[in-house]
């Protein structure tokens, strides 16, 4: 019986500590992500810093609760300290030649992490502001600039802090082809050299439109006997979508090209309709008899 004890005690012992040999894991931290500074510009003659909203921890596990985080932002290591929950600070103004140095820290609940100091020196400011005109068209909207500066960035359906633009340019034109039609479209614009912006325009509004009527039906007919037939040769233009037939007593939309009639009307137009509801001018059919031989043309 003794040696039956002896023979299993090592073997137990192997399996109770079976997976408990390597290493404790490190403690959850509380602490949570740095922030990251992203943008560093002066707008207009104040700096203006923006960095990525934390949310998460300093291991990489997400904050429960991201909205909770805010931010301290430190001026000059700690001439001036702000607090915000926003994740953009814009400065007071800057003369040239001053230098600016930044450090945001990200709290949550009371917990601490700071981001790297970035500095920024100022520069003499952009005065000009761009002088501008926007048109919309179809399927496009164009910007003409009358005194082009500088480079030229423009903001669209952006909100501050104007810091990634929608589109950059050199000159007097740009065209903005990535729109669709009957949308609405909210422009900005302002100079840009280097890490230094203009003061941005006042919005521009533009509503993207089809304004070019299609083509009419190159050829139309209308047959009297023994049914009165009315049928015609397609539009041309590619973004037809119906046709719009007046007579003297009524008007029929259709989205084929022939249509019959009880009783012959005495007068017809047949009108293209593209996409954006647009009419075409007016097509008129040449009236054929019974024998299909042409009568008054109309």
């Amino acid at each position: 019986m003794k040696k039956l004890v002896l023979f299993l005690f090592p073997l137990l012992f192997s399996f109770s500590t079976c997976g408990h040999r390597g290493n404790p894991l490190p403690p959850l931290t509380k602490k949570p992500s740095p922030p990251i500074i992203t943008e560093k510009v002066q707008d207009f003659n104040r700096p203006l810093i923006v960095w990525k909203r934390v949310s998460t921890y300093e291991d990489g596990r997400k904050i429960p609760n991201p909205s909770k985080v805010h931010y301290r932002v430190i001026v000059n290591f700690g001439k001036e300290t702000y607090e915000t929950e926003k994740n953009y600070f814009l400065d007071v103004p800057i003369k040239a030649g001053e230098k600016r140095c930044y450090k945001v820290i990200s709290i949550y609940k009371r917990e601490k992490n700071e981001s790297n100091v970035e500095c920024l020196l100022g520069r003499k400011p952009i005065v000009d502001v761009p002088k501008v005109k926007v048109k919309a068209g179809d399927g496009l909207v164009k910007v003409s600039v009358e005194n082009p500066v500088t480079e030229v960035e423009a903001f669209r359906n952006q909100e501050f802090p104007f810091v990634k633009p929608y589109a950059t340019f050199k000159g007097s034109s740009f065209i903005d082809k990535n729109v669709k039609n009957g949308k609405r479209y909210n422009y900005r614009f302002r100079f840009s050299k280097g890490s230094v912006k203009g003061r941005l325009t006042e919005p521009y509004s533009v509503t993207p439109q089809d304004r070019i009527p299609p083509l009419p039906p190159p050829k139309a007919y209308l047959v009297k006997r023994p049914v009165c037939t009315l049928f015609w040769e397609p539009s041309p233009s590619k973004d037809v979508v119906d046709y719009v037939v007046k007579t003297d007593r009524r008007e029929i939309r259709v989205s084929g090209i022939y249509l019959t009639f009880k009783v012959c009307p005495k007068k017809v137009a047949i009108y293209a309709v593209d996409k954006s509801g647009n009419l075409s001018k007016p097509a008129f059919p040449e009236v054929l008899d019974e024998k299909g031989c042409s009568s008054d043309g109309k």
